[in-house]
């Protein structure tokens, strides 16, 4: 990789990444840094979605959280659980809930309820199968990650992603992605 100079004319209004931290993550954005760009956002994916300024190894840590500031990502997420289950999953586990628990916990909470309006005794597997579908496509399921719906193919009406902000201030001072926001995109194009 060359990295060329920027003068104040020439620097461009954003850069993007599409590589991980020790892909060059790092070195880009120091080098945005020392050339006097540092006030120019730095948009990556999740690939240095990696942890706080805590975590060795992770982008924030290494280019330093002063200097991640103006650092900025995209992860395709699903929604933020309702506050309800992720207070009762710190009382039953003792642990933060990460970002899939909430979903996992909405999954089965479609599979039981399409179970229980479809199952009947004497249906093969393949005939069950094919029940729970069409009753999961054509049903809209409150869970605790919020409204759920399918389109024909099977697939999630709602396209969530997360987009985050290095926070330098979050991790006792060390920095931290925050969340800066969350967006539907869906329904997904045919």
């Amino acid at each position: 990789m060359v990295l060329r100079p920027l003068s104040s004319s020439n620097a461009p209004g954003v850069v993007f990444f599409g590589g991980f931290t020790d892909t060059g993550a790092t070195t880009l954005r120091e080098a945005m840094v020392t050339s006097g760009h540092g006030d120019v956002p730095f948009l990556s994916w999740d690939g240095i979605f990696d942890g706080s300024g805590a975590d060795d190894g992770s982008f924030i840590k290494s280019v330093g959280a002063a200097d991640a500031v103006r650092s900025f990502l995209s992860h395709a997420s699903l929604p933020l659980p309702k506050a309800t289950f992720a207070e009762s999953y710190r009382r039953t586990f003792d642990v933060e809930p990460d970002e899939y628990s909430a979903a996992a916990y909405a999954c089965t909470q479609v599979i039981i309820e399409s179970l229980q309006a479809v199952a009947t005794t004497g249906q093969t597997p393949a005939a069950l199968r094919e029940a729970v579908r069409a009753y999961a496509i054509s049903h809209r399921f409150d869970t605790v990650i919020g409204d759920v719906r399918f389109d024909a193919n099977g697939d999630l009406i709602h396209q969530f992603v997360t987009f985050y902000r290095v926070d330098p201030s979050a991790a006792d001072g060390k920095g931290d992605w925050v969340i800066a926001k969350q967006q539907d995109f869906g329904p997904a194009p045919p």
